[in-house]
């Protein structure tokens, strides 16, 4: 059999006019036989009956004075019926007392007699059989009983189905000739519409349009698919820019990967390698292999620091990072048959995630630090020959020392004269000479102390530490020491000083020392005030939540906060000093920050100063990205500084873009939605939980006079506009039963009919609705949804058929049963 659905739209319009034509003038004829075929039997039992009455009634007498002749007589006068096979007069005793039969008929055929209170009639496949009682005075002397044929009713039926089928026929053939001449109408345009999609589908040539002609609902369907078809041109437009500009971009990225000067590996989440840059070559000296993770160490040589332990394969940084984990400068030593002599490196690594926040891979950086590290050994070197310079500069100042003590009675007028507390003690720390000042410092004389072991003077609390201070000094014959401690006054007043003590000697031993004591109290509580002040500021500048840099007038980065650490890649080592605009400065934009920094410091003017705005910049993989840049002026000893505050915004920059391409995407949706909706011939009607309106199309609004408010919700309550009645138009419909209602409260409801009445001006509609509840993933009801269909034209139709049936009955000659 052929599938209807590849049947075309032409020929599926006159199926269907010609089939419900069939399907109608089919019931019609079925009806008009069955109604004549009724009205037969009714007036053939009126008329049997009443000949049964008449052959009762003329035999009373025969029955009464028992004339049996008189009875078959009687019964003989029926022969004029043709129809009449046979007929028996009975007795009270039912007992055949007189009987006829139609020649040919069974002259002894037996009558199955009734039970009294039975219909006087009964119709079988061929026969009627009618009974009718004899009485007199009111009581039953006898039974007639008649048995007609039914060929009659049978020429009946042939001829009213014959003229049934001829009436079909007809009734086809003009149906599929209006259906011929009239499809063309209906099936050009959809044709037309199928021809231009067919077209689009075969070309991908979305500048197509349909030519629209007419206002019915394929003409508002062609221009939806003429506006969509715009969207779609547009965003075709939109989406081919967007892959050239990627293409752009990808080939910058290959083109930064391949010159860039640290290392860069990316390995997929199977552990292949699918970017090994050329500077990954040159610092590890094999390029990229297809070989195993658990042969990577071995392969490429890969070594803790201390050239001799190769790493686990769990510690390589990008395997950890293929595990989730990020790495940050991570030391390693590279040495391999390339790279015999070895190399140190710093590598940190990264895992990749999807959207979902599946690992999909990993990406390592690293840097070459070798020559760093022989700078290191250099330094070390260097600190050491200095270390040895400076012993040897300590015993030329110990001999200066010892020149001096010789000549001390020379220049004691100087030190009895002077502000701070000269004095001198034995080898064991008491005083043997203290000048003058110490009445202005301790508040003792000099005649108090001398004798006195110099701790007494001490605080208590840094008596030990003191004690242990000078004592390291005698032990490891430390020339000379400067130390800071609280000292108690004889007012138990307590200051801070600061004692320089050399020591005596003769020849190699130790004969005793020689200090000078000066107050620092007020020296001491300033710097405690800039220790806390300095400790506040770094605290402030560590923890901000964005990179903090501070540079001089001459571009050079002073100060550089662990933020900026994280966002440039570049430590605080390496970035004190640096020049910053070379350090993370696109090219594009050094040369403008040259000329604004010397206008500044020549005018005192600056554009940007003190104001927020986007830029760019380049972190230590030389990736540029976007920023949000403040900067500020201060001014130290007389020179400018300038303070950047600086916040990554290259992710939010992208949530952004995503976020405008993902509004795109909805507003699209949102209008093939609305062009699905107005396009179908019910009323659509979403609402939220407290039932305001949500979405709503033009059938709904045309049915039931409520739409959707984009300015202020609408809270849907046709109730109170409508009376609402069940399809009997009498009983009036509970507005809490409404299928809205129901699925508000969880309840699907399916094709309930209702007559809505306006409550003003009393016109009537008949509406089918369904309702759905629309759930959250919590099973929670969150919005509800309603279809709306107005049946009324329908009913209406069903009306007018049956007026015209009853019309078409008179017309023919049917008399209604």
């Amino acid at each position: 059999m052929m599938n209807l659905r590849n049947i075309s739209i032409k020929n599926k319009l006159v199926l269907m006019q010609v089939f419900t034509s069939a399907f109608v003038l089919g019931i019609c004829i079925t009806a008009f036989v069955l109604i004549d075929i009724k009205g037969f039997k009714d007036r053939k039992v009126v008329s049997s009956i009443a000949i049964a009455q008449v052959v009762g009634f003329n035999s009373v007498s025969a029955l009464e004075f028992l004339d049996n002749a008189a009875a078959n007589k009687i019964l003989s006068e029926l022969k004029v019926q043709n129809d009449l096979l046979n007929a028996n007069i009975l007795d009270r005793k039912g007992k055949v007392f007189a009987s006829y039969a139609k020649k040919g008929s069974n002259p002894n055929y037996q009558f199955a007699v009734p039970v009294m209170d039975q219909k006087s009639f009964l119709f079988t496949n061929k026969n009627l059989f009618v009974y009718s009682k004899i009485k007199k005075d009111n009581k039953t002397i006898g039974l007639v009983c008649i048995r007609f044929e039914l060929s009659e009713l049978n020429k009946i039926k042939m001829d009213v189905l014959s003229l049934g089928v001829v009436l079909l026929l007809v009734g086809i053939g003009l149906a599929f000739l209006i259906a011929i001449i009239i499809k063309k109408y209906i099936s050009k345009p959809l044709l037309n519409l199928v021809k231009v999609i067919q077209q689009i589908k075969d070309t991908n040539d979305y500048t197509t349009r349909m030519v629209v002609e007419g206002k019915d609902e394929i003409s508002i369907l062609s221009l939806g698919l003429n506006d969509m078809l715009s969207t779609i041109e547009k965003r075709d437009n939109e989406v081919a820019q967007s892959k050239e500009q990627l293409n752009e971009q990808n080939t910058l990225l290959q083109s930064v990967i391949q010159n860039m000067g640290d290392g860069l590996v990316v390995a997929d989440e199977n552990g292949k390698f699918i970017i090994w840059n050329p500077a990954s070559e040159k610092i590890i000296g094999i390029g990229l292999l297809d070989i195993p993770e658990e042969r990577w160490a071995d392969t490429y040589g890969i070594f803790w620091p201390d050239t001799k332990t190769i790493l686990a394969t769990d510690d390589l940084p990008i395997v950890k990072a293929l595990h989730g984990e990020e790495v940050d400068d991570m030391e390693i030593f590279v040495q391999n048959y390339k790279k015999t002599e070895g190399n140190f490196v710093v590598i940190s690594a990264r895992p990749l995630k999807d959207s979902a926040g599946k690992i999909n891979g990993a990406v390592a950086v690293f840097h070459d630090i070798t020559e760093r590290k022989n700078s290191e050994n250099e330094i070390k070197k260097l600190n050491e020959e200095l270390e040895q310079k400076v012993t040897e500069r300590t015993a030329q100042l110990a001999e200066a020392i010892e020149t001096l003590r010789k000549s001390e009675e020379k220049y004691r007028e100087i030190v009895e004269n002077i502000s701070d507390v000269v004095h001198t003690s034995d080898y064991k720390g008491y005083f043997t000479y203290i000048n003058p000042a110490c009445k202005k410092l301790t508040g003792y004389s000099q005649d108090e102390l001398i004798g006195k072991h110099f701790s007494e003077l001490v605080a208590p609390e840094w008596k030990d530490r003191v004690a242990e201070f000078y004592l390291n000094q005698f032990k490891n014959k430390v020339d000379e020491t400067i130390f800071s401690f609280p000292i108690l006054t004889k007012s138990r007043e307590l200051k801070w000083v600061e004692q320089t003590v050399m020591q005596l000697r003769e020849g190699n031993r130790i004969t005793g020392h020689k200090s000078i004591l000066r107050d620092i109290t007020e020296r001491k509580a300033a710097e405690q005030k800039l220790k806390e002040s300095e400790g506040q500021l770094q605290t402030i500048f560590n923890e901000a939540p964005d990179a903090l840099i501070v540079i001089n007038d001459e571009g050079i980065i002073m100060r550089w906060n662990p933020q900026a650490e994280k966002i440039f890649g570049w430590t605080i080592i390496e970035a004190l000093g640096k020049k910053m605009h070379e350090l993370i400065m696109p090219k594009q934009h050094r040369e403008n920050h040259l000329k604004g920094l010397q206008h500044f410091i020549d005018t005192g003017e600056g554009p940007i100063l003190n104001k927020t705005f986007e830029t760019t910049a380049i972190n230590k993989q030389n990736i540029e990205f976007d920023i949000e840049l403040t900067v500020s002026q201060a001014t130290i000893l007389g020179k400018y500084i300038f303070i950047a505050f600086v916040k990554d915004i290259s992710i939010s920059k992208k949530l952004e873009d995503e976020k405008i391409e993902a509004d795109k995407l909805v507003r699209l949706n949102e209008l093939k939605l609305k062009l699905i909706l107005e396009n179908i011939g019910e009323g659509i009607i979403v609402t939220d939980s407290q039932k305001r309106i949500v979405l709503s199309n033009h059938m709904a609004e045309e049915i039931i006079g409520i739409k959707q408010d984009s300015s202020a919700p609408t809270t849907l309550d046709w109730s109170t506009k409508y009376n609402l009645y069940y399809p009997d138009e009498k009983t009036v419909f509970p507005a809490q039963n409404l299928p809205l209602d129901k699925a508000l409260k969880g309840e699907s409801t399916d094709d309930v009919e209702i007559i809505i009445e306006d409550s003003e001006t009393k016109t009537k509609k008949r509406v089918v609705i369904s309702g759905r509840p629309i759930i959250d993933e919590n099973n929670y009801v969150i919005a509800a949804v309603a279809n709306i269909k107005d049946i009324t034209y329908y009913k209406e139709l069903e009306v007018a058929l049956e007026e015209s049936e009853q019309k078409y009955r008179k017309l023919i000659g049917f008399k209604k049963g």
